[in-house]
């Protein structure tokens, strides 16, 4: 109780009131200094392991969108807890919410990881994508989802009532701090006939998954923001897939509010153009979009190696792909509403482990912590004069005489007339298998013969590229795009059994093919039928050829190639060498 000192007297009974007010306040105000001082992770306390002193990602685009990075649970302490909190406003969990993760059996819940990262979100007011209730990929394949204890499939229905038991269970946990989901994560094929890739989902509840999955989440919560992510959906033949199978669900009333670009991409491929024509694309669906995985590897192709570290020019390139990139995501920011980096800093990386396992240095922040030039980038600040890194190599030219032969895996006399070129580019592993290649033509069709040396062959692998095989590629207008046109770019491949696989715009019904051991390897004969023109002397079409190796021991570890050094001639034709049709 207060008293005046010159009354010598109690105070009156409303000023008691105020005055005890007034004690209370001050106790609460005190605790609470005492509390945070003791029990808050001030940044200040990690001036000598992080940079304090520069200006947040966050700060630089908050009128623009949210900035944020995917992190795995372990990352939110210390010093590296507090360069998350001082450069991102949103968060993602990497896989803590991803389905096998989260959801290891039917009746059995795994939210602890999950719960970290979203608490830490919480604390310091970041927003926090949800990531992902359905992916096809094995690492999150719960394989409880779609078998029965006897092995037997589970029914349409079955599936059905699993995958809502799972969105709806993590929506009504989350829907406090998840603002949006990522429903559905890379549906499409492009290579497919019907564009859809053939995961479990789609064989146990059919094409429709998608849109069931949409209509589930909506349903749990109708407040939340949905999207549909998926990678290289900058590629105009993949983009022109997807626009077009989100319009059809948005026309059949299926509640999509947004789609997702992961941007997984190196400093050789994509162009900022190809991707700025997805994002106008995109625009006319009139949805939001979400940079969804941002990272720009060091490099300028798949498998190229850098020994020690990154080249001056090399590190140049890179910033100016982050800042491109963020000026251009800023010139698009009334539909790019969040921007997010599949990491932060290079101490923790995807790109560092298989398939690459290699060095990689992909984001704006040292593994000490520290920024470097792409965080300058990345920040807009002005930068070293521009260098490149991709190397040009002029193409190898094979000229093929006219000749047709008969398919059964046999040296015809029409043989004797190709000339032999060699799959002498290495792209990638120290025990490689390398083929003799020759090539006739008709006017309906391309032959190839392909003599392997390999002791020790093997098709164990549960991917086809992964067993012991050829492949030729064929671009009928030798185009040389970053990306697979359709109707004319062609990727073929057998293996020593004669099992035949394809990509690009191939189909197994154009082509015919022969197998058989030798006693130094195998033999791959294959005839293509033409599809846009006719073999007439004088065309010039794009060519590569291919040895994938597998040692036993159940993947690919070499690839020996003809032209192609960068070896993406999977997706792109841009590598591949001439192929010349003469007399």
């Amino acid at each position: 109780m207060f008293r005046l000192k010159n009354e010598n007297k109690c105070l009156p009974k409303h000023s008691l009131l105020v005055h005890s007010f007034l004690q209370t306040l001050l106790f609460v105000i005190t605790f609470s200094m005492i509390m945070t001082l003791f029990s808050c992770d001030p940044l200040k306390k990690y001036d000598a392991k992080i940079e304090t002193d520069i200006t947040p990602i966050k700060d630089v685009f908050k009128e623009d969108f949210i900035v944020g990075a995917a992190i795995e649970p372990n990352q939110l302490e210390g010093a590296e807890g507090a360069l998350l909190r001082y450069h991102f406003s949103g968060l993602t969990a990497e896989n803590a919410m991803k389905f096998k993760t989260i959801h290891p059996k039917r009746k059995v819940w795994s939210f602890e990881k999950a719960d970290k990262i979203v608490k830490f979100a919480r604390k310091y007011d970041m927003k926090v994508r949800g990531h992902a209730f359905v992916w096809h990929h094995p690492a999150e394949h719960a394989h409880w989802a779609f078998l029965n204890m006897d092995g037997s499939k589970k029914s349409r229905e079955e599936t059905l009532e699993i995958l809502e038991e799972h969105i709806t269970t993590l929506m009504d946990r989350y829907k406090d701090d998840v603002y949006c989901w990522d429903v559905v994560n890379e549906a499409i094929d492009e290579y497919e006939k019907d564009g859809m890739r053939k995961t479990e989902w789609y064989r146990r509840i059919g094409p429709d998954y998608v849109a069931e999955a949409f209509k589930i989440a909506h349903k749990a919560d109708p407040k939340i923001k949905l999207f549909y992510n998926d990678y290289e959906n900058y590629k105009p033949n993949k983009r022109k897939l997807i626009k077009k199978f989100i319009k059809g669900m948005l026309d059949d009333g299926v509640p999509i509010h947004g789609i997702g670009m992961q941007l997984h991409i190196s400093n050789g491929f994509p162009s900022i153009e190809m991707i700025e024509d997805a994002i106008n694309d995109y625009r006319d669906l009139g949805l939001e979009i979400h940079i969804t995985e941002l990272d720009i590897s060091m490099y300028a192709h798949e498998y190229d190696k850098i020994d020690g570290t990154p080249s001056e020019a090399h590190i140049v390139h890179q910033a100016y792909r982050y800042k491109q990139l963020m000026e251009l995501f800023r010139k698009n920011k009334d539909v790019v509403t969040n921007v997010t980096l599949w990491g932060y800093h290079n101490g923790h990386t995807w790109l560092t482990g298989a398939p690459y396992n290699r060095p990689d240095w992909p984001f704006p922040f040292n593994d000490d912590f520290q920024s470097n030039l792409s965080y300058k980038g990345i920040t807009l600040q002005e930068l070293p004069p521009f260098q490149e890194v991709i190397e040009i190599h002029e193409p190898k030219t094979y000229e093929a005489p006219m000749g047709t032969v008969n398919i059964d895996a046999n040296m015809d006399a029409a043989w004797k007339k190709a000339p032999i070129g060699e799959t002498d580019v290495i792209t990638t592993g120290d025990n490689v298998s390398k083929a003799k290649v020759r090539t006739l033509w008709d006017k309906k069709h391309l032959y190839f013969l392909l003599e392997v040396e390999d002791d020790d062959m093997s098709v164990n692998a549960g991917e086809a590229y992964m067993n012991d095989s050829v492949e030729v590629f064929i671009d009928e207008n030798n185009a040389k795009t970053a990306s697979y046109e359709e109707g004319n770019d062609f990727q073929l491949r057998v293996d020593y059994e004669n099992k035949v696989s394809v990509g690009g715009y191939a189909d197994k019904g154009m082509i015919k093919s022969a197998a058989k051991k030798t006693a130094t390897g195998y033999i791959v004969e294959i005839a293509f039928a033409l599809q846009s023109i006719e073999g007439k002397e004088g065309a010039v079409l794009g060519i590569d050829y291919q040895v994938n190796n597998n040692d036993g021991s159940g993947s690919r570890v070499a690839i020996a190639k003809w032209n192609d050094f960068t070896n993406e001639s999977w997706r792109s034709t841009a590598g591949w060498g001439t192929l010349k049709l003469v007399k």
